[in-house]
C-alpha cells in the first residue's frame, strides 16, 4: 500500500467499504408497501437469489460486527425458523409463480446451529415456494468449533455445495484475544466432513490487525489454511469500533497493530496466498486459477455484494431474517432488527415488523449484537 495512502486514510472514519451502499445512505422514504410492489412487479422469468440470515451463535467472537444472539437453547432457534418460513411464504405468495433460483445463500450467525433435519426441512420448503434451479449455488457460513458429522451429512443431502468457514487466525495467542479458540485439527476435520458428502467448494474468511497478531503469525496462518486447500479465501482486516459494537470493549486496544503493521500483514498475506497459486481477486478476496470469481474477473461479471465479491449475476436478491438485505431494480431495502419474533404473529405483522424503511438504492447494514 501506497505510504501516501495510509497516511491519508488511517485514521479517517469511514464507512465500511465490505458495505454497499453504506450505513449513512439510510432513510426513511420507501416503506413495506412499495417493496411488496416491487416484489410483485419482479418479471417471471427472471432468476434471482436468495440470502437468509440466521443470528444465533454459542459463545460471541469479541471481533465480531455482525447481528447475532447469542443462545445455549434450541428453542430461540425454533422460533425464529417458523418466523422464516412466514415470511419466506408471504414474500413468495407476491409473485405470479414460483421463481426460479440459481443462487442461495446461509449467513450468520451460524447458519449450522440449524439441527440437521429442521436444515434439509427448510431447504423442502424454499424449494416448494421458489423453483431452485438443478445448478443453483446453495452456499452456507460454518463456525468449524460448532460443526458436527451429522450436519455434514445434512448440508450435502439438501444440497449444498460451497460453505464458508470462519478461521481468523489460528494463533493460539490471538485466539484467546479474541474469544474465538479453533484449533487447526477441528478447521480440517470440518472441511474433510465436508468434501466427503459433496460439498466440494470451501472459503476461508482471515482477519489481520487483530489483537497480538504478527506479520509472522498472519503468515503461519495463511500457510496452515493453504494446506487445506480452499477454493477462495476473503481476507479482512479487524475494524476495531467499541463505541458502536459492545462485544469489542472486551478486547484490549493496546494489543491491536497500528496501521503500518496492519499493511505489512496485509501484504504478507497477499503475499503467501499468491504464491500458493491463488490469484488476487478485488480487495480482498483470493481464487484458484478454476474458481468462479477467478473466471468471472476475467469477463467482467464479478461483482461485490453484502456478502463480498461474488459471480452472481442475478439482478435481484430476497433478503430473509433479521438484518437481511435486498435488491431489487427499484432500490435496495434490509430488514429490521428487533430481536426474535415469535411464532403466532400474522404474516402482515412479520412482514411490516421486519421490513426496513430505506430508500431506493440504498441500504443499511448496522451491526449489533445481543444475548439471549
Amino acid at each position: 500500500m501506497q505510504t501516501s495512502i495510509l497516511t491519508k486514510y488511517r485514521e479517517a472514519r469511514l464507512p465500511w467499504y465490505t458495505i454497499y451502499p453504506t450505513v449513512p445512505e439510510v432513510s426513511a422514504a420507501v416503506g413495506a408497501d412499495a417493496y411488496e410492489g416491487w416484489l410483485r412487479g419482479l418479471p417471471a422469468d427472471d432468476p434471482v437469489s436468495l440470502y437468509l440470515h440466521v443470528p444465533f451463535c454459542r459463545s460471541m467472537c469479541w471481533y465480531c460486527g455482525f447481528p447475532t444472539t447469542i443462545t445455549r437453547r434450541d428453542a430461540p432457534i425454533l422460533n425464529y425458523l417458523a418466523v422464516l418460513r412466514d415470511e419466506i411464504r408471504l414474500v413468495s405468495e407476491q409473485a405470479p409463480r414460483a421463481l426460479p433460483v440459481s443462487d442461495v445463500h446461509f449467513g450468520g450467525g451460524t447458519p449450522t446451529l440449524i439441527g440437521p433435519a429442521e436444515f434439509l426441512a427448510l431447504m423442502d420448503f424454499l424449494r416448494d415456494r421458489f423453483a431452485l434451479r438443478e445448478t443453483a449455488a446453495v452456499a452456507v457460513e460454518i463456525d468449524p468449533c460448532t460443526f458436527t458429522a451429522e450436519m455434514a451429512e445434512a448440508l450435502g443431502a439438501a444440497g449444498v455445495n460451497r460453505a464458508s468457514l470462519g478461521v481468523q487466525s489460528f494463533d493460539p495467542v490471538v485466539q484467546k484475544a479474541v474469544n474465538r479458540v479453533q484449533s487447526e485439527t477441528q478447521t480440517a476435520t470440518a472441511v474433510e466432513g465436508l468434501r466427503r458428502h459433496g460439498v466440494s467448494r470451501i472459503n476461508f474468511d482471515l482477519i489481520f490487525g487483530l489483537p497480538h497478531q504478527t506479520v509472522q503469525s498472519c503468515v503461519q496462518t495463511a500457510t496452515a489454511a493453504v494446506a487445506m486447500r480452499p477454493n477462495r479465501l476473503a481476507v479482512f482486516g479487524y475494524s476495531h469500533v467499541p463505541s458502536l459494537i459492545n462485544n469489542q470493549r472486551q478486547i484490549e486496544e493496546t494489543a491491536l497493530p497500528d496501521s503500518a503493521a496492519r499493511a505489512e500483514q496485509a501484504a504478507a498475506v497477499a503475499e503467501t496466498l499468491v504464491a500458493a497459486g491463488y490469484r488476487e481477486i478485488g480487495l480482498d478476496h483470493f481464487a484458484l486459477p478454476d474458481d468462479e470469481l477467478t473466471l468471472a474477473q476475467k469477463t467482467g461479471r464479478l461483482r461485490r455484494n453484502s456478502r463480498g465479491y461474488s459471480a452472481d449475476t442475478c439482478k435481484t436478491l430476497i433478503g430473509f431474517g433479521a438484518s437481511a438485505i435486498g435488491r431489487v431494480g427499484e432500490g435496495y431495502v434490509q430488514n429490521e432488527l428487533h430481536g426474535i419474533l415469535t411464532p403466532g404473529t400474522s404474516q402482515l405483522a412479520v412482514w411490516r415488523r421486519q421490513r426496513a424503511t430505506v430508500s431506493p438504492t440504498k441500504t443499511a447494514c448496522e451491526p449489533q449484537s445481543s444475548s439471549d
